[in-house]
């Protein structure tokens, strides 16, 4: 009886993590776009500190979205 208590904790702890994992890396792709979208916005308004600001939180979580992905890669390879 103890092995299927150790699966099932195990089990429930790759759900926990996959989910976590699914949701914060489809956040953070959603901000990418969101920054590089406002930052058009603000160049077609003319407006030079929002469109840096707007453009580097794109750039960043983008940034961050390649190396979430090519660490999850990099886990399934091993």
């Amino acid at each position: 009886m103890t092995p299927l208590a150790v699966e099932l904790a195990s089990l429930l702890q790759v759900v926990a993590v996959s989910l976590v994992a699914g949701i914060g890396i489809t956040a953070v792709f959603s901000v990418a776009l969101m920054g590089i979208i406002r930052s058009r916005e603000s160049r077609r308004d003319k407006r030079s500190g929002a469109r840096f600001g707007w453009g580097a939180l794109g750039v960043l979580a983008m940034l961050l979205f390649t190396a979430a992905v090519v660490q999850g890669l990099r886990m399934i390879a091993s």
